[in-house]
């Protein structure tokens, strides 16, 4: 018999299920798209064709998806800026993922004061508008290879899940079968392993894609603004940067990079969403056992 606190999140409706099929076949695709970049780009992102023969040329059977004022071919650039931006969105989502769950999790672990003293530094970090961090750590850092962005980003945007995964914990600790646990005899690395941490996979699954969605348009705008990804190395928002003087006469060079970088993240959230509501549904079940 089901507990009478256990709540049945509805079956998913047949639109709602194909909006999720869509959106994680679009993330698989654009994922192996980013792994086989260099087996899949018909040219060298990097390499400049024939300046005077195919600058900005419209997309035809040569180049698919046109080239650039560079006369590089856009396909060849959108594979591998595939390859950089996931990647350092990727990278930046895990560390934070990581750093967040850490620090909240041993906040509310913490004796009273110390947990108070750690929950408050998070605030005054959330406060912090994340764009100033950010700028001042690529002034001290200089020259901002992938790798580099990455963890910058990623240290800068870990207290959002630091928070999540503190009350979170706080609100499980008040559970009966927390209690049950403890009063038979578990240490509190026990307790978190065995009955907290299962609970704890519903909000980081939903978060975690949400996160990566965000630090990829973070990227894209910083890699748009010259302080990310510098070129030639091709970014979605470095090639967004090189398409704006020719918005109006060579407009498949904006519309690629964006229309990837709106496909991703709407993608990334759908999933999150869908994958929040199932994940739920199956902590809740645990619940019951």
């Amino acid at each position: 018999m089901a507990h009478p606190l256990v709540t049945h999140t509805a079956p998913a409706t047949p639109g709602r299920r194909w909006t999720t099929a869509l959106a994680l076949g679009t993330l698989t695709v654009l994922l192996l798209v980013a792994i086989g970049a260099p087996w899949l780009a018909p040219y060298d992102p990097t390499a400049q064709l024939d300046l005077v023969a195919l600058k900005n040329r419209a997309p035809s059977w040569s180049h698919w998806l046109g080239t650039d004022a560079y006369a590089r071919d856009v396909l060849s650039r959108a594979l591998f800026g595939a390859r950089t931006s996931l990647a350092v969105a990727s990278l930046s989502t895990t560390i934070a993922v990581a750093l967040g769950t850490a620090w909240g999790a041993g906040a509310a672990s913490a004796p009273p004061r110390l947990a108070q003293a750690m929950m408050g530094l998070v605030d005054v970090l959330r406060s912090l508008p994340r764009l100033l961090l950010l700028l001042g750590a690529l002034v001290a850092l200089g020259t901002m290879t992938p790798a580099v962005l990455a963890v910058v980003l990623g240290l800068t945007s870990w207290t959002g899940i630091s928070r999540l995964v503190f009350m979170k914990i706080r609100a499980l600790d008040a559970g009966a079968f927390v209690e049950g646990a403890r009063a038979l005899g578990l240490s509190r690395t026990a307790v978190l392993r065995r009955h907290i941490a299962p609970h704890l996979a519903a909000p980081l699954g939903a978060a975690a894609p949400l996160l990566l969605a965000d630090l990829l348009a973070v990227e894209s705008g910083l890699s748009f603004l010259g302080l990310g990804v510098r070129p030639p190395l091709p970014s979605w928002g470095n090639m967004v940067q090189d398409a704006v003087p020719f918005l109006q006469s060579a407009w498949w060079l904006v519309a690629v990079p964006c229309v990837l970088i709106m496909a991703t993240v709407l993608s990334a959230s759908s999933v999150a969403d869908r994958l929040g509501d199932t994940l739920m549904f199956s902590g809740r079940q645990t619940e019951t056992h």
